[in-house]
């Protein structure tokens, strides 16, 4: 087979591989209460963390001074 074909077939392969995947993670999303609570308490977690990161990457000696670590 030509390298040419190869590489078609690699990148329908892998766009296959994908599609089945996110397929796979609606229907969980979708079915599963549990997925859909740990995908909030994820996207509050990860908006936290970046708000966090944003002001300690701040200048000021003492900026994570007002943030609570628990």
């Amino acid at each position: 087979m030509p390298h040419r074909y190869q590489i078609f077939e690699k990148i329908a392969f892998s766009l296959v591989v994908l599609s089945a995947a996110a397929c796979s993670a609606f229907i969980a999303y979708e079915t599963n209460p549990t997925v859909r609570q740990t995908v909030q308490a994820g996207k509050t977690a990860l908006q936290w963390s970046g708000e966090y990161s944003f002001v300690c990457a701040s200048p000021v000696t003492d900026a994570c001074a007002n943030f609570p670590v628990d």
